[in-house]
């Protein structure tokens, strides 16, 4: 279990180094936004969007990703507020994008020239990203999302190695970057740095009730931070 962390500044320097931060809260719709709605502001975000996400009994994974692939630039932060647990399973995994990116470059530096369309049944949105991007602050990082229908492998793939053996080997990368494997309580507002790390959710049994929050997200903005 993460230590919930208090105090804003501390907040943000656990998230350009650890990549997430954890605060604690009343387990309710209200005290989880207002907490988000104060780290938004902290970090001079105009807007977030809020949305519910309820679901019941979910046999399969969530799939490994950076948030919002289909934007030309992934948000910065993301949140997720737990208002009711699942009664078994349904924890958020989070893997370090700059140590899988880092091993990928060391073993296959090739793969440094691949790029990847990623699309979205959920709007007209596309965009094209490296598969592993170079961060003034935090070197290389990978920009990345598991092998979907939705995914568009525009290569150059390096010589000998199919588009199935290039997810293999990221998604042998991403499981040994496992940085936290966070089970929920009620209460929890978990924040992700979006641009260093890559996050998936475990098969649950029960209900789960949960809202997440995006930062500066162009296409949904339900709260206007400050106002």
């Amino acid at each position: 279990m993460l230590a919930a962390t208090h105090n804003f500044a501390d907040l943000v320097e656990d998230l350009d180094v650890r990549g997430y931060a954890l605060i604690r809260t009343a387990a309710d719709f209200g005290a989880l936004t207002a907490a988000a709605e104060r780290f938004g502001a902290h970090v001079g975000s105009a807007s977030m969007g809020a949305r519910l996400l309820e679901a019941q009994d979910s046999p399969d994974w969530l799939p490994r990703h950076t948030e919002q692939l289909d934007d030309i630039e992934p948000l910065q932060y993301f949140a997720l507020g737990c208002l009711e647990s699942a009664v078994s399973g349904g924890a958020t995994c989070l893997y370090d994008g700059r140590l899988a990116a880092s091993a990928l470059v060391d073993t296959h530096p090739e793969l440094v020239k691949v790029q990847i369309t990623y699309a979205t049944p959920w709007r007209p949105t596309i965009a094209t990203h490296p598969l592993i991007v170079f961060d003034r602050d935090h070197g290389p990082v990978l920009r990345y999302r598991s092998a979907l229908e939705t995914n568009t492998v525009d290569g150059p793939l390096p010589p000998g190695i199919t588009e199935a053996q290039m997810y293999g080997l990221v998604e042998a990368a991403v499981s040994v970057a496992v940085a936290v494997v966070h089970r929920w309580r009620p209460g929890d507002l978990l924040i992700v740095n979006n641009r260093v790390m890559i996050h998936a959710r475990q098969p649950f049994v029960g209900t789960r009730r949960m809202v997440r929050y995006r930062f500066d997200d162009p296409h949904f903005k339900t709260v206007i931070i400050g106002q």
